[in-house]
């Protein structure tokens, strides 16, 4: 129970700094291309978490095989980063959240399946409350009204291949911590994902475009959030299940919602005070039990 508590912290953790990396996000996907804003947003955080690494080292546990998992799952996580800032492109931020956002479903279906992991009535409870929490918190009913949502030219294919990839990439992130530890992983996560998209500017023969001073800033605001993110998610897998760890983390979205609050001055609507109070309902409840 100490151990779930731990982890359920280290969630929360996660969950603001990916919320506020998110928050964060939204100058930059305005002035940058999506493989530039990747790849120096993993310039950064593997310069972050270096460091961090270095410091730990003598308590770092190697393993030859784990490495080169973990570099696999990198590659792998730079895809649903593609295909959210596609679907964004071709639909509506209302649109396009509350399904890549669901990702958590995948990510805990696939715990239970393959590291046995079993839940409480009580944590399904509280992981629906979240899911259903996150959903109506970015959900923007009149975009999906103006979407062609059943056409395969909206952005709701690539929202939903995002959603599947990012529920597997997390449901994965388990398996190099286990041996080598979340330091070790996170900074091979984050390095993996910069090596992928280098890899994909240089095939796509474009040039690599350095942010201007204002665009540095934001990137490197972004990357102490979002390498926080990687690495406390990693942190709380260690010491709890996936399944839970991952509902709390993905409750982000709640963090991005509050920061637009106050940083942009967006008005919150009733149904997303009540997507608040659900996730909130949601935490507590899967931390309590």
């Amino acid at each position: 129970m100490q151990e779930t508590t731990i982890g359920i912290m280290f969630g929360l953790a996660a969950m603001l700094g990916f919320g506020l990396g998110n928050g964060f996000s939204r100058p930059l996907a305005r002035s940058m291309g999506n493989k530039q804003i990747i790849f120096f947003r993993t310039v950064a955080t593997s310069l972050i978490l270096l460091p961090v690494l270095l410091f730990s080292l003598p308590s770092v546990r190697f393993s030859a095989l784990y490495i080169i998992i973990g570099f696999v799952i990198a590659v792998i996580s730079y895809f649903p980063l593609m295909t959210f800032y596609m679907a964004l492109k071709k639909s509506d931020l209302g649109v396009v959240c509350p399904i890549a956002n669901s990702s958590v479903i995948f990510t805990v279906l696939l715990s239970v399946i393959f590291f046995s992991e079993r839940p409480s009535i009580f944590q399904y409870l509280s992981i629906g409350l979240i899911v259903a929490g996150i959903i109506l918190i970015s959900v923007n009913f009149r975009d999906i009204k103006r979407s062609e949502i059943l056409s395969l030219r909206s952005g709701v294919p690539f929202a939903v291949i995002t959603c599947i990839l990012w529920g597997i990439v997390f449901f994965l992130f388990k398996i190099p911590v286990s041996v080598i530890g979340p330091i070790l992983t996170s900074f091979i996560i984050e390095f993996g994902i910069m090596i992928s998209s280098s890899a994909h500017i240089v095939m796509a023969r474009e040039r690599f475009l350095f942010p201007s001073k204002k665009n540095m800033f934001y990137i490197v605001i972004v990357a102490l959030f979002s390498s926080a993110g990687t690495l406390f998610f990693n942190m709380g897998i260690d010491f709890a299940d996936v399944s839970v760890v991952s509902a709390v983390t993905m409750s982000n979205p709640l963090v991005a919602v509050i920061f637009g609050r106050l940083a942009y001055k967006e008005k919150l609507t009733r149904i997303q005070w009540t997507a608040v109070l659900l996730v909130v309902f949601g935490i507590v409840l899967v931390s309590l039990f």
